[in-house]
């Protein structure tokens, strides 16, 4: 090894793969990213081979190391995708492909949880609004549909628990990715009486015993060094969810420290300190991955992914370079800010935060006409910041003076400045977006004692800051209005749509 070590952080996320190697000041030397494939060939259905997952990771992780001098990897730190249900069997081989955290199958069972009052007594303990995307409701409905799989249960886990296992043979996870939705909050256990209430008794003991990111899952195999191209016996973290790896990117450690998270979700997290139990959460809270701090999380189901799912709809526009980013772009900075008059309501898959309703749909209100593509399309931008104010609005904290952004749409400058004006607060952005990477290889050099987390410095990084415009910031809070009036009225129209859907 030679004096200069690197520190590898892998995310594995929903859409895509990441590997990037940084030095110990931070600085990115190099990076690979895979697409991934996300099978939806049912309706609501959300699944990922779990073999192609793992052999993508190798990819990416090879393609990444072989830019590098061999024998500078000193440590790995994985961080993922979050809930869902990760099963294998007693040989250790996955049961059936993974669910993943945005799947419907299991609306009905958690829409009968929401009706009964179990959602409210299980987040007694996890402190979080559980949705359909989440372990126990994604088990609910294998039992039902699929008994066999459901029988050869041996262990139940997590995505980045499933690369470390891959990784190092050893089955591990951390508090951020058991914290949702059987950990006992008070006491960092699972709690036997959510497994019962929520009726997946069969899942007691399955679940690893859940330790801080920081620890060491373990050292790598002789045969995944050599396909990677990495020393063997590198030492591999417990690592984390990919939204805590984020917070550690981003180095927030203080109470009340807070970032937007503008992925294929949108996301709102604010460092609290732990609290007793007053009533039912709105949204979800991980425990912090090395500090004595739990994260609030608010998780739309849909931010980055509602443009692109836009965009990638085939349309009769006659400006066909709008397809391309930065055109498209320019376009929709010529809309006025209001978009005309047109709310986009964000619900493509459900809500999960600030509420949860799993029959939820997306809806453009207030087309005529003269509505253009770009209306749509700044609509669309504008509903996703709308829908992060409303987040921010639940949490009832004091809003900052400025909010971090990361993940890939922070390199969206236009989205930003909405952003900023719709929060009416600046925000602080960064065309890097790496800090889930950074935030896992920070975590995986911890693991192997190379760095001390909470003595580190943060590292050097050219950010931009987007003020609020104030003509902006007016016309904004009265569409704010409008978009909260629209989700207040629709209700009854998603509910409608849910008995002709089943022809009553």
């Amino acid at each position: 090894m030679t004096t200069d070590p690197l520190y590898l952080g892998v995310d594995v996320g929903t859409t895509a793969v990441k590997a990037a190697l940084f030095n110990s000041a931070g600085a990115l030397q190099a990076v690979e990213t895979i697409s991934t494939h996300t099978d939806m060939h049912v309706p609501g259905w959300s699944e990922q081979s779990m073999d192609a997952v793992w052999q993508n990771t190798v990819k990416t992780i090879h393609d990444a190391c072989k830019k590098i001098a061999t024998g500078r990897v000193a440590s790995i730190g994985v961080c993922g995708q979050g809930d869902g249900l990760w099963m294998l069997d007693a040989h250790r081989q996955p049961v059936r492909p993974a669910i993943l955290w945005n799947d419907q199958r299991a609306n009905d069972q958690v829409t009968r949880w929401i009706e009964d009052g179990t959602s409210d007594v299980a987040s007694r303990f996890c402190r979080t609004a559980i949705w359909a995307g989440t372990s126990a409701a994604a088990f609910t409905w294998v039992k039902d549909n699929e008994p066999e799989q459901a029988n050869s249960v041996e262990y139940a886990m997590h995505c980045k628990d499933w690369i470390n296992f891959n990784l190092t043979g050893n089955i591990t996870t951390d508090y951020s990715d058991a914290s949702i939705p059987f950990l006992d909050f008070e006491n960092r256990t699972y709690a036997p009486e959510t497994f019962d209430m929520l009726g997946v008794k069969e899942l007691i003991g399955k679940f690893p015993v859940p330790a801080f990111a920081t620890s060491q899952n373990g050292f790598l195999l002789e045969d995944v060094a050599a396909a990677i191209g990495v020393d063997t016996g590198t030492s591999v973290a417990t690592g984390c969810i990919d939204v805590a790896a984020m917070v550690v990117g981003m180095d927030l450690r203080q109470t009340g420290d807070m970032c937007l998270i503008l992925g294929t979700t949108a996301v709102l997290a604010v460092l609290i300190d732990p609290e007793e139990f007053l009533q039912p959460p709105v949204g979800a809270t991980l425990v912090h991955p090395f500090l004595d701090k739990w994260i609030r999380v608010m998780a739309p189901l849909s931010g980055a992914l509602a443009l692109d799912w836009f965009n990638a709809l085939e349309t009769n526009e006659a400006d066909t370079e709008g397809n391309n980013f930065a055109a498209r772009n320019a376009l929709i900075a010529k809309v006025p800010a209001g978009a005309n008059g047109l709310v986009f309501l964000p619900f493509l898959g459900g809500e999960r935060a600030p509420f949860v309703a799993p029959d939820a749909t997306a809806s453009f209100l207030g087309i005529t006409q003269s509505t253009t593509n770009s209306d749509m399309a700044r609509a669309i931008m504008e509903g996703a910041a709308m829908s992060l104010r409303h987040c921010f609005d639940s949490t009832g904290v004091e809003k900052p003076k400025r909010l971090f952004i990361t993940g890939g749409g922070a390199r969206n400058r236009l989205w930003c400045d909405i952003i900023a004006s719709v929060m009416d607060t600046a925000i602080v952005a960064s065309d890097a977006s790496d800090h889930g990477l950074w935030g896992a290889a920070k975590i995986g050099a911890a693991a192997a004692g190379l760095i001390d987390l909470e003595a580190f410095p943060p590292r050097k990084e050219e950010v931009r800051i987007h003020a609020p415009n104030p003509d902006d910031v007016a016309t904004y809070k009265r569409l704010y209005a409008l978009y909260r009036h629209h989700i207040d009225t629709s209700e009854p129209q998603w509910d409608a749509r849910q008995l002709f859907l089943r022809g009553e």
